[in-house]
């Protein structure tokens, strides 16, 4: 059921870093994060793998992941700000152990039918399956996805693709300040906007920062949801082990992936450190949580628990600070706090990633395009 009091959701997608990576200046008040690795400069001289195959060895020890921290207060403050007066899952994982693509799908529509990024060369696909945008459309609900090159990702999908709604990135901070956001908005940013090695991840911050800032501007901090989160791990270490949700057809864990960061915040979003599992799909389902969608057709997007009680509507919480602003982050507690225990895993046993299902009814078989060597189940 929509909750009355949230007019507006806005998910944020940046690009390719662990909680672990980004969010040590977290530790002191609690959160379950390494705090004495070495310190990484920004920018970050290089593109780790991290591919399935990279994922895979690291899983398996094989591989040494990047095993470095940026300075959270220093480099990505306003993040540190949004974690601290929102709510930090900090055991948010990325939806696949994989890249970009299939992840940035399961943020859009809880499914991915493949695990690699597409070619560069060849056309782009297009996949029919359904997607939040599109039950947003169907149900008679706004929506708008600002996009970065070639209408990516939300052209993937034969329900959006070649649809006006499907707006250059560029015009978010505009049309957000305009007021013009539609109830439902997805915002990606192109290089080096999106955090992506080797970009200096200040410059994304200062435009989620800016785009937030927008937000504020037009009136609609108080009816608004933000999520903000990354799509994959980017080949950066953490010291969490995810729960093994769902395996490949080759036995090998695919969900959860990595843990990624995920804040939530806005006008009435309860703040705190929270400790639950959670994952990708989470985002579409509480979307529709939020907004009254009906359910969308994938069951890992209509099973899961989603995260709308995170919403107390007697909150007004302050908007955050103007964009470029100076401004202080709470003092640490005294004496520190300790994180709390890893939660129960969901699940007791893990189990094959399902067909993929399109509109009408019809599937695609199980995501298995990148084979690995491993004893099956």
């Amino acid at each position: 059921m929509a909750n009355n009091r949230v007019k507006r959701v806005v998910v944020m997608v940046q690009e390719n870093h662990t909680t672990d990576n980004y969010f040590r200046g977290l530790a002191p008040y609690g959160a379950n994060v390494a705090s004495d690795w070495p310190s990484q400069p920004n920018p970050p001289a290089s593109d780790q793998p991290h591919d399935r195959h990279a994922y895979y060895r690291w899983l398996t020890g094989e591989h040494q992941a990047t095993h470095t921290q940026f300075d959270t207060m220093t480099a990505i403050p306003f993040y540190a700000y949004l974690a601290l007066s929102g709510a930090f899952l900090e055991n948010h994982c990325s939806g696949f152990g994989t890249n970009s693509t299939p992840n940035h799908l399961l943020i859009v529509g809880g499914q991915s039918p493949t695990l690699r990024n597409p070619s560069r060369t060849l056309p782009p696909p297009v996949w029919d399956m359904p997607s939040v945008p599109g039950l947003a459309a169907d149900t008679g609900i706004g929506w708008a996805c600002y996009t970065s090159n070639g209408n990516y990702p939300a052209g993937y999908y034969k329900q959006l693709n070649g649809s006006p709604h499907l707006i250059p990135e560029s015009q978010f901070v505009t049309h957000a300040a305009g007021g013009k956001l539609p109830a439902l908005t997805y915002l990606w940013h192109r290089a080096p906007e999106d955090e992506h090695p080797t970009a200096d991840v200040t410059i994304g911050m200062n435009k989620i920062w800016e785009s937030v800032d927008a937000v504020v501007r037009s009136g609609g901090w108080d009816e608004t949801v933000f999520l903000l989160t990354w799509d994959d791990w980017g080949g950066w270490d953490d010291h969490v082990a995810t729960p093994n949700v769902e395996h490949t057809p080759d036995g090998v864990q695919l969900a959860y992936g990595p843990r990624v960061p995920l804040v939530m915040f806005g006008g009435a979003v309860k703040p705190g450190i929270d400790s639950r599992w959670s994952n990708h799909a989470g985002i579409p389902k509480t979307v529709m949580q939020l907004l009254g969608l009906p359910k969308l057709g994938v069951d890992r997007v209509d099973n899961d628990p989603g995260l709308a009680d995170l919403i107390d509507p007697a909150l007004h919480n302050p908007p955050p600070p103007a964009f470029g602003s100076e401004f202080t982050l709470p003092a640490p507690p005294e004496p520190a706090r300790k994180p709390r225990p890893l939660p129960v895993s969901p699940v007791l046993t893990s189990a094959p990633v399902p067909p993929v299902v399109l509109r009408g009814g019809r599937t695609l078989p199980p995501p298995n395009d990148v084979p690995l060597t491993a004893t099956k189940p």
